[in-house]
C-alpha cells in the first residue's frame, strides 16, 4: 500500500490552510497548533525526566553548599580532616582547600551538565563513604566535616552522614541511568 498520496495531501491542506489564515481543527484531521497535555503512554517519562532533574540541581546544590561552607573557614575543615588520621599534616592545607573547592566546582558543572561532573560527584561520594565507613568502624568520636562543625553530633553523625552518602550514591546512579538511557534532558511541556 502506498501511502505517499496521502501524506502529501495531508501537508497540501496544511500549507493551504496556513495560507489563508484559517486556524486547523480536529474535524479536518490536522493537529491544532499549541500545547496539549503529555499522551498518558508519555507519562512515565515525563516524571522521570523532571525526577531527573530534581536531583540533578539538588545534588548540585548540596555541594555547592557544603564546598562554599568548608572555603569560608578552611582552618575548621583542615581540623575536621585531621582528626581522622588519613593525610599526612603537610598536605591537610592542600586538601582543606582543593577539596571543598573540588566540590564547589563539581556542582556547579552539574548545574550546567558539564561533561564528567557527575563522574567527580560520584568519585568524591564514594571516597566519602569509605573515610566515614573507616571512622565508624574505629569507633571515632570526630566530626564528619561535610558542611559544619556543629551539624552534627561525633558518632551518630558519622552514622547519619554515611547513610545520607549511601542515599547521594543513589541518586547519582539514576542520574547516570538518566543519562545513558535517554537522549534529551529538556524540561517536559507539561501544558
Amino acid at each position: 500500500m502506498n501511502f505517499e498520496p496521502l501524506t502529501l495531501n495531508f501537508w497540501n491542506r496544511v500549507i493551504n490552510l496556513s495560507r489563508t489564515g484559517v486556524k486547523p481543527t480536529a474535524d479536518q484531521g490536522i493537529p491544532a497548533t499549541g500545547r496539549s497535555r503529555p499522551h498518558p503512554d508519555r507519562v512515565g517519562p515525563v516524571l522521570l525526566t523532571w525526577l531527573y532533574h530534581f536531583l540533578r540541581l539538588g545534588l548540585a546544590c548540596i555541594f555547592i553548599y557544603a564546598g562554599f561552607v568548608k572555603l569560608l573557614d578552611p582552618r575548621t575543615f583542615a581540623h575536621a580532616i585531621a582528626q581522622y588520621g588519613l593525610i599526612p599534616e603537610g598536605l591537610l592545607p592542600l586538601v582543606a582547600v582543593g577539596l571543598p573547592a573540588l566540590e564547589l566546582l563539581a556542582g556547579a558543572g552539574l548545574v550546567f551538565e558539564v561533561r564528567g561532573s557527575l563522574s567527580i560527584i560520584a568519585f568524591l561520594l564514594l571516597t566519602f563513604l569509605l573515610v566515614l565507613g573507616y571512622a565508624i568502624w574505629q569507633n571515632l568520636d570526630i566530626d564528619c566535616g561535610c558542611f559544619t562543625p556543629a551539624e552534627l553530633d561525633a558518632q551518630q553523625g558519622l552514622i547519619t552522614a554515611f547513610r545520607r552518602d549511601l542515599i547521594m550514591i543513589g541518586a547519582t546512579l539514576f542520574l547516570s541511568w538518566q543519562r545513558r538511557s535517554r537522549r534529551s534532558y529538556r524540561f517536559p511541556n507539561l501544558l
